[in-house]
Formats: structure tokens, sequence, C-alpha cells
């Protein structure tokens, strides 16, 4: 099956000779997760940066690709084959990496600038990289539940700012998971010079916002610019999504592990698209939209800190860690040694509970069988205060 590394080996045509497309998106989106200060000693401070080619090349490709999904990927050692050989890639420079992490405020970000010669001139796309390994990465996704602003967001804004002030090149801006959510926050607070030189906002699989971060979510020009793309079964990237301008990718994988990018299909320079999400994600998004509702801010934010201080009651400080020693930290996790009093303990076990009923009155509702068509139907109306039907 065609993936975005079949894709790479394939596609030989130059930036100007083919324009950027959506693929390339998620090709740049997912070099935002290399380590490039494992690479010798290279400035990429400078708006000039590096070859793209050289940084890979320069590196060891372990390091490179260590602490993120592209760990534990069959086709990461194929993809970097495939890049280091790329002549469309070979004019690719890549300039202001940043890659921040904190504990104390629970943030963590990265991005990179990838410039590429188009028919038209120099275009940098901004690639923000999604989350990481680390549980401080995990636990400001899940932040996005009752924060309307996180620190990456923030920072990310900084970035597109800081990046447009340094070039005078068009922008494009995008991301896979919560980069992606990054790519469009940015977009959407940035001010209106740099705002009227992006070319393009790509949202691969990552989540929306608790609300929106600005009146240009609804501006016509935001939503010529916003290509958000979901794989068939999405979760983490139907996250708070209300709208409907989303597209849905095929994917070779099941389940949650559509989420990595090698699993997406793709045909000549663009994806392999379907009409709407399967059922089985469908039904996820209602189950947890209703559960989310059901709690309020402070509600989801206990949980969610609750949760958070189980596992770093473990020592391990990213899921690889956590995994090495699996059963010993889960014991530990749910044992009686854990720190959590006994009334925190409790609101865990409820709130788990409340999502289970939730998922369990959303399974009787779908699998319910329809009454006999002789039979007469009770006619619902819709409450307006209640935002249901009655």
């Amino acid at each position: 099956m065609r993936n975005i590394v079949t894709y790479m080996a394939e596609e030989q045509r130059t930036f100007a000779e083919s324009p950027f497309n959506p693929v390339d998106s998620l090709v740049f989106s997912t070099l935002a997760y290399f380590n490039y200060e494992t690479a010798p000693p290279i400035d990429l401070s400078s708006p000039e940066g590096i070859l793209l080619h050289d940084a890979v090349m320069l590196s060891d490709w372990k390091a490179l690709t260590a602490h993120s999904w592209m760990e534990d990927a069959k086709d990461t050692e194929a993809f970097l084959h495939v890049l280091s050989a790329s002549r469309r890639m070979r004019d690719v420079r890549v300039s202001f990496y940043v890659n921040e992490r904190s504990e104390a405020v629970e943030k963590q970000f990265s991005a990179i600038t990838l410039s590429f010669p188009s028919a038209d001139g120099i275009v940098a796309y901004l690639a923000f990289r999604g989350t990481d390994g680390s549980f401080a990465g995990w636990k400001e996704d899940f932040n996005l539940c009752f924060k309307k602003v996180i620190p990456s967001q923030c920072t990310a804004a900084a970035y597109l700012s800081g990046v447009a002030s340094a070039l005078s090149c068009p922008l494009i801006v995008g991301g896979h998971s919560k980069g992606g959510n990054l790519a469009e926050y940015a977009a959407l607070v940035t001010d209106e010079r740099a705002f009227e030189r992006l070319r393009g906002v790509f949202n691969h699989d990552g989540p929306s916002f608790l609300d929106s971060p600005s009146p240009r979510i609804d501006d016509e020009r935001f939503c010529r610019l916003l290509h958000k793309t979901v794989p068939e079964s999405s979760a983490f990237g139907m996250i708070l999504e209300r709208r409907a301008d989303y597209r849905v990718v095929q994917s070779s994988a099941m389940s949650v592990f559509q989420h990595e990018p090698f699993t997406w299909l793709t045909e000549s320079d663009d994806f392999v698209y379907q009409d709407a999400l399967n059922p089985s994600a469908v039904f996820f998004d209602e189950a947890l939209d209703t559960w989310l509702r059901s709690k309020t801010a402070d509600e989801r934010e206990r949980f969610i800190d609750a949760i958070y201080d189980l596992l770093a009651s473990t020592e391990a400080s990213t899921w690889s860690e956590f995994q090495e020693k699996l059963f010993a930290n889960t014991r530990r996790m749910l044992g009686a040694r854990t720190k959590l009093d006994a009334e925190t303990k409790r609101f865990i076990w409820q709130t788990l509970g409340s999502l289970g009923g939730i998922l369990k009155n959303e399974t009787v509702k779908r699998f319910k069988p329809s009454p006999p068509l002789w039979l007469p139907r009770r006619r619902e109306t819709y409450d307006p205060e209640k935002g249901t039907k009655a």
C-alpha cells in the first residue's frame, strides 16, 4: 500500500516542478519529530540554516528519532533512506529549531522551519512537533480539556511571529497531533501582517479548542487556508472538534494506531479519502463529548491531575520507561502505597465509572433495535436551553 514513504520514493519532481501538496505537509510534519540537536554541531539558529539532507546524514539515526512514535515505527528506517535520496527534498533547508520542555509549567514544545524553492520563489513551512513520549507532553495535551490556552500554544504564536519577522517569504504552518493544534492556534492569533503571508494551515489529526481562540476562526480567509485531515478511526484529532470541514483519510492500521502518519494511504500527490469517519470513531467521539460536557472544567482538571499524579508516583518520566516495568508500575499506581488520599481515589473511580456508564448507554442506543414501522414514533422536539432533544 502507498504511504508517505512510497510517495517520497516515487515523487522525484522538485517543488518548482510540482506544487506543494497535503502529502508533503504530512512529510514535513513528520520531520518536526527529529531531534536535530543530536547531529554534530550545526547552526540552526540563522535564517539560512543548513540542508535537511546534511542534518539527516550527519546524525545518528537512532538518536535522531528517539523519544517519539518514530522510535518504534516499522517504516522509520525506510523513511530516512528515501528522504536521504529524494530529489524533491534535496534543496530543503532547516532553520530556527526550537526544543523546550518544562515539567514545572507542564510544557513540551518543539518546532522547525523548512524552507524550499517553489516556482514562485522560496516558501517556508513552520512545522510544529506533536506530543513526544514524555508524561509532561501528554499532560499538556490533556490540559486542553479544561484550559483555554496551554503554554505551547503561546510559544507557537511567538514562534510564528519571530519567524515571520526574520523571513520575508510566504509561510505555511502545520503539524501532526498536538502540532496541528499549535499550527491552527498560531495562525488564528497572529497579527494581520503575518496572517496575510500564510499560504496554508495544516492540522493532521490534531485536537481542536475548548473555546475559539479568535474570531478569525469563522473568517472565510482562514477557512480557505485550513486543511484538517484525520484518519478514518480518529480519536485524538476529533477531541473538542465542532466543525465539519475536515477530510477523512484511509489508513492501513486499526483503531488508535491510525494516528501514526506512516499508516495514512496516499495516491499520486494526495491522500486516499473516504466520505465519513468509521462508525466506531463516531461512537467514541459522541461518548467522549457527552462525558466532557457532563463534567465541569474544575472536575476535568482535578481528574487529569489525579491521573498524572498516579503516573508520577511510579517515578517514570516517559511512556517507554513506564512500559519497561509495566507490571510493577501498574501495581504501584493502583496499590495501597500510592500517594493519593482516599477521597481522590474515590473521585477517580467515580469519574471513570461515569465514563463507563456513558459508553454503556451509547452502546445500548446504537444497537437497540428499531421499533416496527407500524408502531407510532414519539415526536421529538428540540430544547434550545438544554441543547438536547426532548
